[in-house]
């Protein structure tokens, strides 16, 4: 099987590089994104850098999906947590949500998009399965905006709505892009922070402590596929 694995942030993605090590077979680029290539427990996959946000997921999930073909996708990264988690827990998406897409003035429900059946992205499928069945993984549901989340009032708001978990930058708008494209998608997080206001201090003491999160989530969930 070959899967696409994809990865926001620079400073997510170089970590989860070299944790790898001889197990990265080829570094290059798509298009404008930072790319490698490596195999485990007799899968192929590709692992993507495409950016931080919700254009920046869009956009380097379409990209790469047109790159070559791949049985599923796999997203991981740092989440914040909203309910249910804590710092340092791992959630795998039940489903994916974009929390800031609101038509509501004009009739439409929160996150509704015009034209869509499905606007809260289900992950069903055997990646899901394969990650819920890690020992230790949480499960729950993820909820996506174009903005740093430090706003408890905000979290608490999205989670009455859409009862969200975890929520992150990117989540959502793969969700969509796999959803319309039909190729298999999970996202799993680690919970950086609270999204309060120490949040930013927390974020940045994760991404500068936990320098194999993303190596050993994506491996984990490769030895149980």
């Amino acid at each position: 099987m070959k899967y696409l694995v994809l990865i926001a942030d620079i400073d997510e993605f170089n970590p989860c590089k070299e944790s790898l090590g001889d197990i990265v077979k080829k570094e290059y680029k798509i298009n404008h994104m930072p790319a490698f290539d490596f195999s485990y427990n007799n899968h192929e996959c590709t692992a993507v850098c495409f950016g931080i946000g919700k254009v920046n997921a869009a956009l380097g999930a379409a990209l790469a999906l047109n790159y070559d073909k791949f049985d599923g996708v796999i997203n991981t990264g740092w989440s914040g947590a909203v309910s249910g988690v804590h710092k340092g827990d791992i959630i795998v998406s039940d489903s994916c949500v974009e929390c800031d897409f609101d038509l509501t003035p004009i009739g439409r429900l929160p996150g509704q998009k015009p034209g869509q059946d499905e606007y809260i992205y289900k992950c069903d499928n055997a990646l899901y399965k394969a990650a819920c069945s890690v020992e230790g993984f949480k499960h729950g549901n993820l909820g996506t905006g174009d903005f740093f989340l430090t706003n408890k009032e905000l979290g608490n708001k999205y989670k009455e709505i859409f009862s969200i978990n975890a929520f992150d930058m990117e989540s959502g708008a793969l969700g969509a892009v796999c959803y319309l494209l039909a190729v298999p998608f999970v996202s799993i997080r680690k919970i950086s922070d609270s999204a309060d206001d120490v949040a930013t201090d927390e974020y940045t003491n994760s991404l500068n402590s936990d320098l194999t999160a993303f190596s050993d989530i994506i491996l984990k969930v490769l030895k149980n596929i």
